[in-house]
């Protein structure tokens, strides 16, 4: 706006020349003046309005987007609700399940336990039964075993006798036989001596009766007598002989009969010891078949304390599947206890997010009532025109203009400052000459972020900006200026400059109207 003033000041000049030199009416110098002024007045808030209508289309842009990312955050909040009964239903169903389960088991426990305790007692009762019933059969058997041992000694001893006896009984079988045979042969020999020697005496008889008869014959008449002495001794000789030899065959035969007789003995023990043999056999079988019953009983005993094993292992396998499940419910439990911290959280974020929601609708509404009530403010400045029978009066005019503008923009950064601080925009240096040009908005669409982050990135305007810029405490004057003025304007301009307040002497009632509103702010 600097160039256009001094533009317009060097167009002034020769008229400002003519005025002092000739002394002319006031009002009709001050005209040209003032309309150019009021132009350029014109174009600053037409400017400036234009600049807020932006703002004002930003602002609205940001609150769709907050709107958007306020519905985007309801509907994942609704999402997340939704999410957590979906999810704490499914753990109550998860949990009922288990303590059905759980209950079913210890149930089951109870059962089993009743089960294994009531076949723990009849285990134990027939356990007791068994091992009495085997301690009495141990005994019984020990005894047997004992009896048995000895009549197995016995046995022992009988067999060695029976062995000796039947080698003995062999031995004299052979012996038999042998001398059967020998006897035989003994018989056959005597008696075919006894014929050999009947042929032999009979030949010797007849060739002795022949050589007798011959002799005889020949001697008959001399020694007849001493022939037949001779005759009748051998004759005796030969039956003493043939006495021997049966004496002998009747003493073989009395052996023979002996020895038949031994044999038949013989033949009774042997079958007295085949009977106590068979005896001995069916006792044995049946000591055996009684062991087989027995060791069949110790099987069936073993057989049992295995399967108890078995009921103890399965009972500790069942106590420690409850234990493990006890541990799954009580991790379970923890589980549900942090998705209830969890969503105890999120319901808190999301309330907290309502509340900063609502904060910044409230800022919302009352930077919207500020903009209106600076727009209409700024309405009543534009259509507000000095009186023409005032004269002089239009610097003072300018500088109470001035006043209510400097009102306005501390109304406008007070409001700014207590409402969230707007994104920072990039702009372009601005040329030592010429006008500024207005920086051109970032194309990229604000990063989806926390609702306090995005607003508290906000900042205000730097000084250079296009838009409503709050002045300087103390702007020196200009004294290209305070040379188009009188002498009384240029004292009441310092004074204007140099007091807070500005005392006019006409016409006050007309900026009664310009009064500021009351502007309600919500401080954050």
């Amino acid at each position: 706006m600097a160039p256009k003033k001094k533009a317009t000041k060097g167009a002034k000049e020769p008229e400002v020349k003519k005025k002092k030199g000739g002394k002319k009416d006031p009002n009709m110098a001050n005209k040209p003046m003032e309309t150019a002024l009021s132009e350029e007045n014109r174009e600053f808030y037409h400017i400036q309005i234009r600049d807020l209508e932006d703002r004002l289309a930003r602002y609205q842009r940001k609150w769709d987007e907050l709107a958007v990312q306020e519905k985007l955050f309801r509907q994942e909040f609704e999402q997340l609700a939704n999410n957590k009964k979906e999810i704490v239903a499914f753990l109550k169903r998860t949990l009922n399940q288990r303590v059905d389960e759980i209950t079913d088991l210890n149930e089951q426990l109870q059962s089993l336990q009743l089960a294994k305790e009531m076949e723990k007692d009849a285990f134990e009762a027939q356990l007791a039964q068994v091992r009495h019933e085997f301690q009495e059969t141990k005994d019984q058997l020990t005894t047997e075993n004992i009896i048995l041992g000895g009549k197995l000694a016995a046995l022992e001893e009988f067999r060695l006798q029976k062995e000796e006896l039947t080698d003995k009984f062999a031995s004299l079988e052979d012996q038999l036989r042998k001398q059967e045979s020998e006897y035989k042969d003994y018989v056959y020999n005597l008696e075919k001596k006894s014929v050999l020697d009947k042929d032999r005496l009979r030949k010797e008889i007849i060739q002795r009766v022949n050589l007798v008869a011959t002799e005889f014959r020949k001697v008959a008449t001399n020694q007849m007598w001493d022939t037949t002495k001779r005759a009748i001794i051998e004759n005796n000789t030969v039956t003493l002989q043939l006495s021997k030899i049966s004496r002998q065959g009747m003493q073989l035969l009395q052996e023979n009969e002996q020895l038949k007789g031994t044999q038949d003995k013989l033949c009774k023990q042997l079958d007295l010891l085949e009977n106590t043999q068979k005896v001995m056999a069916r006792h044995s079988r049946g000591h055996h078949k009684i062991i087989l019953m027995l060791t069949e009983k110790c099987l069936e005993h073993q057989r049992g304390t295995v399967e108890t094993e078995q009921l103890r292992l399965q009972l500790s396998q069942l106590e420690q599947s409850l234990g493990q499940l006890q541990q799954d419910n009580q991790a379970l439990r923890s589980q549900r206890d942090q998705l209830n911290l969890q969503l105890e959280r999120q319901q808190a974020k999301a309330q907290r997010q309502q509340q900063e929601l609502t904060k910044e609708q409230k800022v919302r509404a009352s930077l919207e009532t500020a903009l209106a009530q600076a727009t209409v403010f700024l309405q009543d400045i534009l259509q507000m025109q000095p009186d023409e029978e005032d004269g002089d009066f239009d610097v003072v005019f300018q500088l109470q203009l001035k006043e209510m503008l400097q009102q306005l923009l501390t109304m406008l950064s007070t409001a700014t400052l207590l409402s969230p601080q707007p994104a920072v925009w990039p702009r372009r240096e601005s040329q030592p000459h010429g006008p500024r040009k207005e920086s051109q908005p970032s194309t990229q669409p604000p990063k989806m972020g926390s609702l306090p982050q995005q607003l508290s990135s906000i900042t205000p305007y730097q000084p250079g900006d296009l838009g409503v810029v709050p002045r300087r405490a103390h702007i020196p004057p200009n004294p290209e200026d305070l040379r188009l003025l009188s002498h009384t304007t240029r004292v009441g301009t310092l004074q204007a400059h140099s007091c807070p307040e500005i005392h006019t002497s006409g016409s006050p009632k007309r900026f009664k109207k310009f009064s500021l509103p009351e502007v309600s702010l919500l401080s954050k």
